[in-house]
């Protein structure tokens, strides 16, 4: 009776407000499509990327970076465990020689040990890329080609140390690779993976790919890779380095028909506050409903947070879209979004989506028992909907406010039959269906 009480309490939370107290670690669910933590409660992966945070925050900053992130609904900070030459505000480098990863700096690992110690406290999942290869000469695998000048004898030296080193963590997860595919590095980042899954064999792992790449389009059947990551960010976007981009939901409902065996995330997009008018907050909010509506376990968030700037990362966290995300998780973990599967098809939507592969398409999703239905509106439209497809004699019909989290009833009542539906104005909507 008291576990009963426990899961139902657990299952409120998110109503009142609160986050759900997750036991670490997470894991695949039993379907192997989304995260469940030890009590197999669904864990919504809802990310920030603070990718500098162990080398340019204080311990005391990291905390309060952790908490305010929490405080918005964040459970994940994904980041890196060091770059090369980077001193953190200690003064100590993870390396006396970066061409000697075995030269290890204890002090600088404490360090680390610390704000992982502190994130735990917190409820947080701290998601580390151990060797980010890096896209621009910034990496590991950059002109300094670090990873090639160590034997692999030092690297898997470093990844048994790092997994030993950290496997008391239960709230860590690894993210191999970082903004590019292995190329080269292939044999490394493999000889890494393996190594750090031998000493924490509980600790998932992923593959940060270049951009329009998967986890799972770089790497197939290899027992170290416990979930997918999706990376791209739109049609006619040009600031990337890879300029031929698809959207968010298009990748992700391609990840998602591979059935690959796991998982997969929305691991990185378009940040908030860069690349001019498109880093916007409805940017991403479009691409946070996009991923999970397409199939994702979760998403990651970005800002110019990513390399924490100094006297500005505390302002920075109070952009609009890092605000708003917290309603796309209370929405989300209030219902059973992990019984949500993408209507690639528009049986739910026939009219009035937009045209697919454009930054402006409604995505919807319905639960597998037909009992509930959500479509995300990126602008003003008149949405033709089949209710029809859905499992009820009266539906519910509801407007969302993405950006304040508030409600509009259209019917309490609504006949299964097909309707339109016009966005209250010119921003983006949700559009929720439940069945009595």
């Amino acid at each position: 009776m008291r576990r009963t009480w426990l899961t139902f309490l657990l299952l409120l939370m998110p109503l009142f407000g609160l986050m759900a107290q997750v036991i670490f670690p997470i894991q695949k669910s039993a379907n192997k499509r989304y995260f469940v933590d030890q009590n197999n409660m669904p864990f919504l992966y809802n990310a920030d990327t603070g990718w500098y945070m162990f080398w340019k925050l204080s311990e005391k900053e990291a905390g309060e970076y952790i908490r305010l992130r929490k405080a918005q609904r964040f459970n994940v900070i994904q980041t890196m465990l060091v770059i090369p030459n980077s001193v953190n505000v200690y003064g100590l480098k993870a390396f006396k020689d970066n061409n000697d990863f075995t030269t290890l700096n204890e002090a600088y690992f404490d360090h680390v040990d610390r704000v992982l110690a502190e994130a735990e406290k917190e409820n947080m999942v701290i998601a580390i890329a151990p060797l980010w290869i890096g896209c621009c000469l910034d990496g590991w695998g950059g002109d300094g080609l670090y990873l090639e000048k160590n034997s692999l004898e030092n690297i898997r030296f470093l990844g048994e140390f790092i997994g030993r080193r950290f496997a008391a963590h239960q709230n860590v997860i690894w993210i191999l690779g970082g903004d590019n595919d292995p190329g080269v590095h292939r044999i490394c980042v493999e000889v890494l993976a393996k190594a750090i899954k031998k000493e924490a064999p509980h600790q998932m792992q992923t593959y940060h790919a270049s951009s329009t790449h998967s986890s799972t389009d770089i790497w197939m059947n290899v027992d170290w890779l416990d979930f997918s990551m999706v990376y791209t960010y739109f049609r006619g976007f040009n600031k990337a380095w890879n300029c031929v981009q698809q959207d968010v939901y298009e990748v992700c409902y391609a990840e998602y028909k591979k059935a690959a065996g796991m998982p997969f995330i929305l691991g990185e997009s378009t940040y908030e506050g860069e690349h001019g008018d498109w880093g916007n907050d409805l940017q991403v909010r479009k691409q946070a409903w996009w991923a999970v509506l397409s199939g994702a376990a979760g998403h990651a968030y970005g800002s110019p947070n990513w390399k924490m700037i100094d006297g500005k990362w505390k302002d920075i966290m109070k952009y609009p879209g890092a605000n708003s995300l917290r309603h796309f998780y209370n929405f989300l973990s209030a219902r059973k979004w992990y019984e949500l599967i993408p209507d690639f098809d528009n049986n739910l939507a026939i009219d009035g989506a937009a045209p697919y592969a454009t930054n402006d398409y409604a995505v919807s999703a319905v639960s597998f028992d037909k009992k509930w239905a959500v479509m995300y509106i990126p602008s003003k439209r008149t949405i033709r909907v089949n209710l029809k497809i859905l499992k009820g004699n009266r539906i519910s019909v509801r407007w969302y406010n993405p950006r304040t989290g508030n409600y509009k009833l259209i019917s309490s009542d609504q006949s299964p039959c097909i309707l339109e539906y016009t966005s209250p104005d010119e921003n983006d909507w949700v559009l929720l269906f439940e069945t009595k």
